[in-house]
């Protein structure tokens, strides 16, 4: 295991045959049958499919921007799937990759693999999201919440949260590179500035309660199956979280912040946490709603650096695409606060 990246490393999973034999001799699969097939679902990453003689195996071959010779991240992304692995043990259906030698991430020619089984449940389209699965992943999320499993490997992931300075820096610039959307960013600048002074102190207070959670319940971590249960993958953003916090960003996200809100899987989420046991703490709501606020601004200033870069235009169309998306989903915020505060406060304790 181990060292430095290789030319021959570098290569897709399905081209390494050295890889894929060494890979079925850790995890003892058998050999390989067919030649792997790359699937979807890997936004970052590339996932394969592997069939052998004992089986069918999801291959995660890590991106080569994943510094594998680091070992801070390897310990953390190892420590991810630990945490996969235990929450399984709780009873939360949870897909954690297969370990060999006492570890679950394998290095290959400082590449990075995790192999999970296969799985045919399928992620629901957010245009089939019903009541059910809101409901569902509510209740999986206060089942979480209550477990608090204990991963002493699984490090903090530290914040930063961004400075005025590098605001205004920021906005500046994207205007004289013509960003999309930069005149947006000028006329909202002070109110942007004012969710940054904001956020440093919410994160203070919302470290006085957490506990360990997946991090990123979007729909597209959350498989279904034919018989309607769920399946939660990609644990790679599970960390100590705020739990107040963690459900009122899931809330809205399910509710389609980034797209067309509908406050109707907003507060089915709520009633149904707070129905499977999960705790609302009321006086977590402001810090949540100013933290959630804080941590969309830091990614949308993030993409607006991504947006003035000069060599990359792959980079610069992700990060205007991003731009726009988490514009609009701050001025939903904006026109919904009120209204979703008050839904958040009749569940709360």
């Amino acid at each position: 295991m181990g060292g430095l990246t290789s030319t021959a490393g570098r290569r897709p999973l399905a081209d390494n045959a050295e890889h894929i034999e060494r890979l079925c001799e850790l995890f003892d699969l058998g050999a390989a049958l067919d030649p792997l097939r790359r699937v979807p679902g890997g936004f970052h990453h590339c996932m394969w499919r592997l069939e052998t003689h004992s089986g069918c195996f999801a291959v995660k071959q890590l991106a080569s921007d994943m510094d594998m010779a680091n070992p801070d991240i390897v310990t953390q992304l190892n420590a991810t799937e630990v945490t996969a692995c235990e929450f399984a043990t709780q009873g939360v259906p949870a897909l954690y990759a297969l370990r060999a030698d006492g570890t679950h991430l394998q290095l290959l020619d400082g590449v990075g693999y995790l192999v999970y089984p296969w799985t045919d449940a399928r992620a629901c389209h957010r245009n089939g999201i019903e009541e059910r699965h809101a409901a569902i992943v509510a209740g999986t999320l206060a089942q979480m919440h209550s477990s608090d499993i204990k991963v002493p490997e699984l490090g903090d992931v530290p914040s930063f949260p961004v400075t005025a300075e590098r605001v205004v820096e920021l906005v500046k610039l994207a205007r004289q590179r013509n960003v999309r959307y930069s005149d947006i960013l000028e006329a909202r600048l002070e109110d942007i500035l004012r969710i940054v002074a904001l956020h440093a102190p919410a994160l203070e207070r919302l470290a006085e309660r957490q506990v360990i959670s997946h991090g990123d319940l979007d729909h597209k971590n959350i498989l279904w199956d034919e018989a309607g249960a769920p399946l939660l993958i990609d644990w790679e953003s599970a960390r100590r979280l705020n739990p107040t916090y963690e459900l009122l960003l899931e809330a809205l996200d399910w509710g389609g912040i980034t797209a067309h809100f509908d406050a109707r899987p907003f507060t089915t989420i709520l009633r149904a946490y707070v129905d499977a046991g999960g705790v609302i703490a009321e006086d977590m709501i402001p810090a949540s709603s100013d933290a959630i606020q804080g941590a969309w601004v830091s990614w949308l200033l993030y993409n607006v650096g991504r947006a003035v870069g000069l060599k990359d235009t792959r980079q610069r169309a992700i990060g205007s695409s991003q731009v726009d998306l988490v514009l609009s989903a701050l001025l939903r915020m904006e026109k919904q606060k009120d209204r979703l505060t008050e839904i958040a406060l009749q569940y709360a304790s």
